[in-house]
């Protein structure tokens, strides 16, 4: 009765769907899922199998300062409406659709590996009232176990929006943004992180945190995020607007 009387509606487009899965068929079709392979440094998908150890060409060139980054899915005007809803229209009950397609990237070893999230600066979490990073990280945490700290990280400057500036400046932006959390100091030595985000694109974000981690003694750091773009795709949602 309660499933005829509010039905499961598709995080995408909004469609009322189908028992047994959240997507409708039209969304799920065009949603491109990633998986191997992939390059061993930022997990970008090949077209052919290289190997377990290729590297992309921009890893060789540029070694990333994490160490893999792991998206359910690729950046796109599709994908992009699962973080809309969820960040913005308040339906947080879409963490949970995330992070289901995240468990199946986790590592086998959990061994001192804790989830924790990029942090929100405390004006963009009061008046959004929740961190959408934070939800899928405890989602995440819920589903495999592995334990959820929120709070490790703490974002003490507010960043302008990303949308419209280039890498160059995004990362200009976040520059500092960053620090370990005074109760988390000397605490993050030896520590294997997944890191949260709720969507890659540039990877300043993510690298001003991993930076900040690694400084302080973290030994692994990897991304997991919704969706990633993908390089030369030069992609850009109109309708999302990002603010790191």
């Amino acid at each position: 009765m309660l499933n005829w009387v509010l039905p499961e509606r598709c995080p995408c487009c909004g469609a009322i769907t189908p028992a047994g899965g959240p997507f409708c068929v039209s969304c799920w079709q065009n949603l491109e899922f990633l998986g191997p392979p992939w390059c061993r440094g930022c997990a970008a998908p090949f077209e052919f199998d290289r190997g377990d150890d290729a590297y992309c060409a921009s890893c060789i060139a540029h070694p990333p300062r994490h160490d893999g980054i792991r998206a359910a899915v690729k950046y796109d005007d599709v994908s992009a409406q699962v973080v809309l809803r969820l960040k913005y229209g308040g339906k947080i009950g879409l963490a949970r659709v995330i992070a289901r397609q995240l468990v199946r990237h986790l590592p086998d070893d959990h061994a001192n590996l804790i989830i924790t999230p990029v942090p929100l600066h405390w004006t963009r979490m009061w008046s959004r009232t929740f961190n959408q990073s934070a939800l899928i990280g405890q989602e995440l945490a819920a589903l495999s176990g592995i334990p959820f700290v929120p709070d490790i990280l703490v974002r003490h400057k507010r960043t302008p929006t990303m949308r419209g500036l280039d890498v160059r400046r995004r990362k200009k932006a976040v520059g500092g943004a960053f620090a370990v959390n005074p109760k988390w100091q000397g605490r993050v030595k030896g520590l294997r992180l997944i890191l949260i985000d709720d969507v890659f694109t540039t990877g300043a974000t993510s690298d001003g945190c991993v930076s900040v981690l690694k400084r302080n003694g973290a030994s692994w750091v990897q991304m997991f995020c919704w969706a990633r773009a993908l390089r030369g795709t030069n992609h850009q949602p109109a309708s999302i607007s990002r603010d790191a």
